[in-house]
């Protein structure tokens, strides 16, 4: 038996162990939970229909989630200092993608002339969910580098909006509007914190305001969202269709909701319930309670995002925390503000809830690198189980020095 009157002071070194933010893992756990949930319940007929059985869209996204999930194991046990090195490569890896999207039969076409997949094997590649991710490390880079130089705009603040501009082009190509105004509100963000002054980024909203005006107003399906966002009614069975279909699921579901399969909308009158409106069947089916539970998990999960990036002692660290947890919190406002009708219709999926492999495995890795800020910043990892450690020759029992006979001397 190990006496702690003799042990205790031996008990030097002691290794650590990973301190991964709990929190933040318990409610991604119940997140991906409820996603895969809702995601069998609001797909099970578009799935049978398009597949030939209820089952496959769920087990489609169950493998995205696995693959998410281990790629996240990878990259939360990688110091995040690492990340900034390989900058100028994921640049690369990303700029070759987004190219061979826009290559024909290369680029797979997702509706209404979007190019944005890539095929490969039996998976489909999104490349934009991986542009998000590196375009914050590459600004989150540069903010650390240029920090005293961020009140000049052509040396500290214009080398972000050239490269963020080569890949805003290319999306502007696929056409992906939804993914460019998250990008470039996300990078922005992280511009203002990271130092830039306030004229700056008000000039770059002011320019970047009249570009959105100007190609919503030249594309006539981008123009006749915005008039069903202004009056969705007035054109109900056409471009107010969608968001109609989502008011009337929330309207069912009350407060209880009508119970879990139960939903009606997703009898194929509300477009996209599994993916991108998948909350207005959360409504119907859980109702205020069930979306009050799914919003405080990912109020949760996005407080400890914030949490991570504010605690971390390394600029890089901080701002990629920062940038990483704000591209998150607004993908999520986006997509809540579009299914209650308060923001124009934009493809963007919620968080862990939605069916979409690219953007599952994308959201997780999000979270590892958020994870692996959290465990490498200084105090971190707590003191594991007492190490072997070498005894002396000799020993303090209760005052008295005793020699050890396994050392001689």
């Amino acid at each position: 038996m190990v006496d702690p009157l003799v042990d205790g002071p031996l008990l030097e070194n002691r290794p650590t162990r990973p301190n991964f933010d709990r929190l933040l893992l318990v409610s991604l756990a119940l997140l991906c939970l409820v996603g895969l949930l809702m995601i069998y319940s609001a797909s099970t007929l578009y799935s049978d229909r398009l597949y030939g059985s209820s089952w496959t869209l769920l087990k489609n996204q169950l493998m995205h989630l696995a693959v998410g999930l281990g790629l996240m194991g990878v990259v939360m046990r990688i110091p995040h200092p690492q990340w900034k090195e390989l900058v100028p490569l994921l640049l690369v890896v990303c700029f070759v993608l987004m190219a061979l999207v826009l290559v024909p039969k290369i680029g797979h076409d997702a509706g209404r002339g979007a190019r944005r997949w890539l095929r490969v094997g039996g998976f489909s590649l999104q490349p934009v969910e991986l542009v998000k991710i590196v375009l914050i490390v590459f600004v989150a880079s540069t903010l650390d580098r240029k920090q005293n130089l961020m009140e000049n705009f052509v040396r500290g603040v214009a080398p972000n909006f050239v490269v963020m501009g080569v890949f805003l082009v290319m999306l502007l190509a696929q056409p992906d509007f939804g993914s460019m105004v998250l990008i470039t509100t996300s990078l922005l963000l992280m511009i203002f914190v990271g130092g830039a002054r306030i004229r700056h980024v008000s000039a770059s909203l002011a320019v970047m305001g009249v570009v959105g005006g100007y190609l919503v107003a030249t594309q006539a399906y981008r123009l006749k969202r915005v008039l069903a966002f202004l009056d969705p009614w007035a054109d109900r069975q056409n471009s107010g269709f969608q968001v109609v279909q989502s008011f009337l699921a929330f309207g069912n579901g009350g407060v209880l909701g009508q119970g879990i399969g139960a939903s009606r909308q997703k009898m194929l009158f509300l477009p996209d319930a599994h993916t991108d409106f998948i909350m207005s069947i959360v409504a119907e089916e859980t109702g205020l309670l069930g979306v009050t539970f799914v919003l405080t998990l990912l109020t949760v999960f996005l407080w400890r995002c914030f949490s991570i990036a504010l605690a971390c002692p390394d600029r890089f660290g901080r701002f990629m925390g920062f940038g990483l947890a704000s591209c998150l919190t607004l993908q999520t406002l986006i997509n809540l503000g579009v299914v209650t009708g308060m923001l124009p219709t934009k493809g963007l999926p919620m968080p862990f809830i939605s069916y979409g492999g690219s953007s599952l495995v994308a959201t997780l890795l999000m979270a590892g690198l958020l994870l692996s800020i959290g465990r490498h910043r200084p105090g971190a990892a707590p003191k594991g189980p007492p190490a072997p450690v070498s005894r002396p020759p000799a020993q303090t029992i209760r005052g008295r020095i005793v020699p050890d006979p396994l050392f001689k001397g």
